[in-house]
């Protein structure tokens, strides 16, 4: 058995964080943050450590990236498994920890399988859930208890739902940086208000819904924090609020500027026009179109994805359908939907929740279009398969078993009420626009919990990197100083380019574009690890340099300024030009208001400004 020492829990708490970070913050976009994340990694130690830690977390690594070439770089395939016990020594380190590592461990192991390894993966969380309730850790038995959940949701909505609600009041509120937190209360009220939802139990499901919105701050909201409301309002014929909470997710989105949130934001807004439709809103459903295909195009390099596709066609061929006036148009377009159904389903492994929302869908069109024969031909296939697949399910829910009799309890409880709910559905033909797109969102909200929690934290930490220049933004800079030793005395620079405007009037803003990225990438080039850059303003940058006096700062600067200023060709076709920055250098410690330090550099930047430029000014 591998020796505790007394360094080991700190070592545990150290290789947590920075396995956690990597797998969760991983971006195949952003080269300067999976830089930053890779140092962590080699500076940490992990690769030569053979221990029992050591070796945990090397294959937490290799599962979590799922043969991303990254880890490679870090360290080979550990030559051996981990054992009963290398668990122990987690267990006995921490056992909450100990049930969060191993949970993930467990997922991402089947993650990578098919349906076989899911059921090996819940008897697995079985027994750990098991091994955790023997030893009486609330936390620990929550945490298996959530992921536990997590798996069940292919196999059973049912049961996936007693685990997520018999882990929540356990779970912490938010995500922090370690396996004990990546399934977090605001993620599992997603999980338990989709499967409500699903059920259409849509009065609970607002109770959870809301209850994400009012734990999360509206500066850390993203667009799939209101999907469940959204919908949730809607199906309870509150519209008026389903349309002021969707256009608020389009209004966050397009404050912090980021395409995947407005994209999902639009979708929103189009689900609830589509649900409430009259002809009052074909050119409001026509216009959201418009700009979702409009934020497609100018955000995806490549292409957007099926699912989004799938939806755009949905409302294209509604629009045709109620147009009414050429049936070669709509089956033209009735083509090109069932097509792109098609491409989003050959995602998945099993197509089956898409296939039926892609025969609702054109149940509805076609009762849209005054076709009711070809409508009754889809619903049959619809009732067809929605049998087949609660039928398969039930089965599955057999086969597994349940813990507690008061599982098995509410398993038939809510079965029976998502039975009949599913009888008046399929008996209902007035109402043929009720599920257009917007039960498509059920769809989308679990198909995407997974990829919003690494989402959630990716955005989270692209929010703290300028998108355009790869330096942090103001926010970032002001919570990291409060990390900095409040002894040590530290420079701050405050650097602005000179004549920023003219280049842009002059030469375009897309070589001031690459005047702002140039600067960046060469500071960020000679200053440590231990530094920050941050774009505190449009052509303004503020540098912290730890542990650093006023002459070896300005040394610093000096040799980014003749980098900088050496540069005589821009763009592609080489526009000849030369620039040149100002700055101005104040000592601190992290004890000082930030505001007070800027202040006082921001007065030597007007002065190098006031006094010909291109210099830098010191205290």
């Amino acid at each position: 058995m591998s020796k505790v020492s007394g360094d080991d829990l700190s070592k545990l708490r150290h290789y947590d964080e920075v396995t956690y970070r990597a797998i969760t913050l991983w971006s195949n976009n952003n080269d300067p943050l999976n830089k930053e994340l890779s140092n962590h990694v080699l500076a940490s130690g992990l690769a030569k450590d053979d221990s029992s830690l050591g070796l945990i977390f090397k294959h937490l690594l290799w599962e979590g990236f799922n043969g991303d070439k990254a880890v490679e770089n870090w360290f080979s395939f550990p030559a051996r498994l981990i054992n009963r016990n290398d668990w122990d020594v987690l267990k006995r380190l921490d056992s909450e920890l100990y049930a969060g590592v191993r949970s993930y461990y467990i997922y991402s192991s089947a993650a990578k399988g098919n349906g076989a390894h899911v059921n090996t993966a819940i008897e697995k969380l079985r027994r750990l859930k098991a091994e955790m309730l023997e030893a009486s850790e609330s936390e620990a038995v929550a945490l298996v208890s959530a992921w536990l959940g997590n798996e069940f949701q292919s196999k059973s909505h049912i049961d996936a739902l007693v685990e997520f609600k018999y882990s929540f009041n356990y779970l912490k509120v938010e995500k922090e940086d370690s396996f004990k937190a990546m399934l977090s209360q605001r993620e599992i009220a997603a999980y338990i208000a989709n499967i409500l939802l699903e059920l259409q139990l849509y009065s609970e499901a607002l109770l959870y819904a809301d209850y994400i919105l009012s734990i999360v701050p509206l500066t850390d909201r993203y667009s799939v924090d209101y999907i469940a409301s959204v919908q949730a309002l809607t199906q309870l014929g509150r519209f008026s609020e389903a349309l002021a909470r969707a256009e608020s997710a389009v209004k966050l989105a397009t404050d912090i500027g980021n395409a995947d949130n407005l994209i999902v934001a639009l979708i929103l807004n189009l689900s609830v026009y589509t649900h409430n439709i009259n002809e009052a809103e074909i050119d409001k459903i026509r216009g959201l179109v418009g700009r979702i295909e409009q934020v497609v195009e100018t955000s995806m390099s490549t292409g957007s994805s099926p699912m989004i596709e799938a939806y755009i066609q949905t409302a294209l061929t509604l629009i045709e359908a109620l147009d009414g006036n050429e049936p070669i148009r709509l089956a033209e377009e009735v083509d090109s939907l069932t097509q792109k159904y098609e491409a989003w389903a050959s995602q998945y492994p099993s197509a089956t929740d898409i296939n039926l929302r892609l025969y609702q869908n054109l149940q509805r069109i076609y009762e849209a279009n005054g076709n009711y024969e070809k409508a009754y031909q889809f619903a049959k296939k619809y009732r067809s398969l929605k049998l087949d697949r609660n039928q398969l399910i039930s089965s599955k829910s057999l086969d597994l078993g349940n813990d507690f009799l008061s599982k098995e309890v509410e398993f038939n409880k809510l079965r029976n009420i998502k039975i009949n709910r599913e009888k008046d559905q399929l008996t209902s033909q007035a109402n043929f626009l009720k599920s257009i797109l917007f039960g498509g969102l059920a769809i989308f909200l679990g198909m995407t919990t997974l990829w919003y929690r690494r989402r959630h934290n990716v955005a989270k930490a692209l929010a703290d990197i300028d998108s355009l220049t790869g330096a942090y933004t103001r926010r970032a800079i002001n919570s990291w100083l409060t990390f900095i030793s409040p002894e040590q005395v530290n420079c701050a620079v405050l650097l602005d380019i000179d004549y920023f405007k003219k280049i842009n009037d002059n030469y375009g803003h897309n070589i001031g574009d690459e005047v702002l990225r140039t600067l960046s990438q060469i500071i960020i080039k000679r200053i440590r690890k231990i530094d920050r850059l941050c774009r505190y303003g449009g052509e303004e940058f503020f540098l912290v340099v730890q542990a650093t006096d006023i002459p070896e700062a300005k040394a610093i600067i000096h040799a980014i300024r003749q980098e900088f200023e050496s540069i005589e060709r821009w763009g592609e076709q080489g526009v000849a030009f030369n620039v040149s920055f100002s700055a101005g250098i104040v000592t601190f410690k992290s004890t000082d208001k930030i505001d007070s330090v800027l202040e006082r550099a921001d007065h030597l930047l007007y002065e190098a400004k006031k006094t010909g430029r291109a210099k830098t000014l010191v205290e």
